[in-house]
């Protein structure tokens, strides 16, 4: 704790995945940039028997271009070798937050590097007793919002207090201090007890509480109810710092030697030249995450709300292969099997239904890893029609523009409940209970609301959005809450 500030040398370890590897990134940058670490070193570790995703060699290559801090590739993490190759997401999850955290000690043991300070993503902090021997400053990074971080801190007690499964109890469940959680939108690995995934949240949970401090991915005025309960003690007495909004740097650049250096600027720049020819606010945006593969009907669905609506759209589209679903989530990105990238007139086939086809001439669908940020940022987009992962909501908030939930799994349900509900920058659609699939003509009409000048709650969400995002760059200003949230940081 002695060691001056200039002399620090971190290690941060985050989790695979685009949701936990781009915020890391950033994070690094920051603690860089700012100087409250001059040296860092990042570890990226690969996902065994998986090509190696785009988006990842994208974004890691724009790191290493910037050459700020060290990467060190570990060995390739095989989440095959205790279960079925053909296993759930929930169980790989599982397994790799078992593993990583003993793959991370027997890497460092072997380094001739000696850290001050360890940093670990918020769900691998089991590597955190692991480390504690090291007697160096130990601290966790949550890309979520901070509701998440007080359920996951205050999940140990819960796990003593409730008996039987949480989404079967008839109350909201509580938590010291915040926006209780209704049973329904509970985070995914809290919702079979009985699954490995649950106990190893729980010794993440554990292990975060051994964390010098909390970074979490989220500002003081978007949460500052959350973030005093996290300040009182009532919940923990491990500091959390606000840091947010970190997103990435839009439009990171190809990386070099590649079969076609100029194809990523080329689908940029025609999806940018397109945008420019529409009018303000007149465009929405269709994403459900790089991590998610739309059914064709769920796409039929999309298609026919995108047609109701009447606007014209940018629809970022991972269609379905083999099986719709999220078990791409720690491969997002991985365009195998994509045979192209910006779709305007698209043959018929099974992947795309007639209503896909129909709505062609509105707008622009893009199959592979689609520039997001400078989409959201285009003067032309006035909603955002998302899954609410959190990496894609902090996007949303920095841009100003309003939000239509879509909810899909993992913390996606809390994050649209908190936006509704807390925020004001969102309408959430809800799956029809006889389909357990949105509806077209109920998303439609949630798409008007916010696209439609003369609807009045529309006007109010919009209006909060603007708002937001002049908060959220007044977080990083020289004065603002979250640069002097990092800047107090005692190390």
């Amino acid at each position: 704790m002695a060691i001056s500030r200039t002399h620090h040398h971190a290690f941060l370890l985050p989790s695979p995945g685009m949701g936990h590897i781009i915020p890391a990134l950033e994070l690094a940058k920051r603690l860089v940039t700012h100087k409250i670490i001059p040296k860092l070193t990042f570890f990226y570790t690969p996902i065994a028997n998986s090509n190696p995703s785009k988006a990842e060699t994208l974004v890691l290559h724009s790191a290493i271009k910037e050459n700020l801090f060290d990467i060190i590739q570990q060995h390739p993490l095989d989440l095959t070798s205790e279960v079925d190759p053909d296993a759930s997401a929930e169980d790989k999850i599982a397994i790799l937050m078992h593993e990583l955290p003993l793959l991370f000690v027997s890497t460092i043991s072997t380094m001739n590097l000696n850290p001050t300070i360890i940093i670990t993503d918020f769900f691998i902090c089991q590597a955190l007793p692991l480390v504690q021997n090291l007697n160096l400053p130990m601290f966790a990074f949550s890309p979520t919002n901070a509701w998440l971080v007080a359920l996951g801190l205050h999940t140990p007690t819960l796990d003593k207090q409730i008996q039987g499964e949480y989404v079967d109890e008839i109350e909201p469940i509580s938590i010291p201090g915040c926006k209780p959680i209704y049973p329904k939108d509970m985070f995914d690995m809290l919702k079979d007890r009985t699954h490995r995934l649950y106990r190893e949240f729980i010794g993440a949970c554990e292990g975060a509480a051994l964390a010098n401090a909390i970074f979490v991915n989220t500002f003081h005025e978007l949460e500052p109810k959350t973030l005093e309960a996290l300040g009182s003690g009532g919940i923990s007495t491990v500091p959390v710092y606000p840091v947010g909004p970190i997103i990435r740097e839009p439009s990171p650049r190809s990386p070099s030697p590649s079969p076609s250096p100029s194809s990523d600027e080329g689908k940029r720049s025609e999806i940018v030249e397109w945008l420019n020819r529409q009018e303000e606010e007149s465009v929405v945006f269709v994403s459900l995450g790089s991590g998610y593969t739309m059914s064709g009907e769920e796409i039929k669905e999309m298609a026919l709300a995108l047609e109701l609506s009447e606007n014209k759209f940018v629809w970022s589209l991972r269609p379905s292969v083999n099986k719709a679903g999220h078990d791409h989530y720690l491969t997002a990105g991985d365009e195998t099997g994509s045979t192209t990238s910006t779709v305007s007139n698209v043959e018929k086939s099974d992947l795309f239904p007639d209503e896909y086809h129909r709505i062609q001439r509105n707008g622009i669908v893009i199959t592979d890893w689609a520039p997001q940020l400078d989409i959201l940022k285009h003067p032309s987009i006035g909603g955002f029609v998302s899954h609410c992962g959190w990496n894609s909501v902090m996007e949303s908030v920095s841009c100003g523009v309003p939000i239509v939930g879509l909810p899909i799994f993992a913390d996606q349900m809390m994050n649209a409940t908190m936006l509704v509900e807390e925020v004001g920058n969102a309408v959430r659609v809800k799956a029809s209970p006889s389909t357990n699939m949105v509806q077209g003509d109920e998303l439609g009409k949630a798409i008007r609301k916010i696209m439609n000048k003369d609807d009045k709650e529309g006007c109010v969400i919009r209006e909060r959005a603007k708002q937001l995002k002049h908060l959220a760059e007044r977080a990083w200003s020289h004065d603002g809450s979250s640069y002097s949230a990092l800047s107090k940081i005692a190390l």
